[in-house]
């Protein structure tokens, strides 16, 4: 009796470590979490390959929560809808915006949350005809990559067209022309090239000689300006003396011209004049003709 009752004991603590034990390594792999999380929306515009159901989402390189749900969005085939858990406490506004990245070189994709400074950050609620708040996303590195690959091929593809353009069978034509009127230019410059050097050698006389040039062509203003001195004290001379002198002349001509016309009018209206002279005067009041003399009474 004492044996069975030892066995029991036994086999009854066996099972209570064994549970215990149980217990004590589910807890250390999968762990108990007591923080509190916040479920968001991201639609992302892109492959999502690499990315998996509990990959970490990070909040400027800090772990803030994980993946839950990842499917494509029925609306919109395109779209692959994902459901993250974030942590409450993480900052999350309208400016958040998320986008996908790649992990080292094992290519382990996770989701980045970023916060954009160009646009003002307000709470983010729950949109109409959604369950959770909508968290937009930005192109990966990857597809920014890719778009600017697609338009430097665009661009390489313009500039090869444009190419081909300029150098067209008529344009080639012109070119060939242009190439054999140089070669026709630089033969003859090179034909030219001795007297090109005498020209020059010449040229470089002449500036020699500029400076006594110029002394002369400065003496030469010196002097003319020394003739206008002296020909504006001739001139101011004749204006002073010889101009009214000329006036005073020029008047007594015209006086005499004036009595000159006077005496060709009257010797017109009475030639007589030339033989008996001109009439006298007719005698005033008093006056006799007697020898010529006047009396009065």
């Amino acid at each position: 009796m004492e044996t069975k009752g030892y066995y029991a004991a036994v086999g009854f603590f066996v099972i209570v470590f064994l549970s215990i034990g149980l217990i004590i390594g589910l807890w250390l792999s999968v762990g108990v979490s007591t923080k509190s999380y916040h479920y968001y929306i991201i639609y992302i515009k892109e492959s999502v390959a690499g990315l998996s159901v509990s990959a970490p989402v990070k909040y400027n390189g800090v772990d803030v929560g994980a993946v839950k749900k990842m499917a494509l969005n029925a609306q919109n085939p395109n779209q692959v809808e994902i459901l993250v858990a974030v942590e409450e406490n993480t900052p999350i506004t309208t400016a958040t915006r998320a986008t996908l990245n790649m992990q080292g070189l094992t290519g382990i994709a996770y989701i980045a949350l970023f916060n954009d400074k160009e646009v003002e950050a307000k709470p983010l609620s729950v949109q109409p005809g959604q369950k959770y708040p909508v968290i937009k996303s930005s192109p990966s590195l990857l597809t920014r990559m890719d778009v600017a690959v697609e338009h430097m091929a665009d661009s390489f593809h313009s500039i090869v067209e444009s190419i081909n353009t300029v150098f067209n069978q008529k344009n080639g034509e012109l070119f060939q022309d242009t190439l054999s009127n140089i070669n026709a230019i630089t033969g003859n410059l090179k034909e030219n090239n001795d007297r090109l050097n005498r020209i020059l050698k010449n040229l470089d006389i002449s500036t020699e000689k500029m400076p006594a040039l110029m002394n002369n062509v400065s003496q030469g203003m010196e002097q003319f300006k020394q003739v206008s001195l002296e020909a504006n004290s001739t001139i101011q001379t004749i204006n002073n003396e010889l101009l009214p002198l000329f006036i005073n002349v020029f008047g007594n001509i015209d006086g005499l011209t004036l009595r000159l016309d006077d005496f060709t009018q009257q010797l017109s209206d009475n030639p007589s004049l030339l033989i008996r002279g001109q009439a006298p005067l007719p005698l005033g009041p008093g006056e006799t003709s007697s020898a010529g003399m006047k009396t009065r009474n």
